[in-house]
């Protein structure tokens, strides 16, 4: 029983150290691409996203989100920009939560 328990803990190890490495490292999302639509809300916006591939995605663009850093900016269509942050996705479209903000 005792080396049963050592080997299934030797097992263990490698599983364990890659969860615990994976998860110690968080990368923050980043991605340019062109303004092609905006959606005003109460807190700030919804910015449409194409990136140089053809690929669409939504900027949640808040002034709390970006409170501490001081980079709320006011983006208009055609604007090129980059935004980096935390993402989501819904069924197939991919939402950033912006916490900073490149023109």
């Amino acid at each position: 029983m005792k080396k049963l328990l050592q080997i299934l803990n030797l097992g263990m190890l490698p599983v364990l150290l890659s969860l615990l490495l994976g998860c110690a490292t968080p990368k923050v999302f980043s991605a340019q691409g062109t303004v092609t639509a905006i959606e005003r809300g109460k807190d700030g916006y919804t910015a449409l996203l194409t990136d140089q591939k053809g690929q669409r995605f939504n900027a949640v663009v808040s002034r709390v989100n970006l409170a501490e850093s001081g980079g709320y900016q006011e983006l208009n269509i055609g604007d090129q920009v980059t935004v980096y942050g935390d993402t989501t996705r819904l069924g197939d479209v991919l939402s950033v939560k912006v916490s900073q903000l490149k023109k």
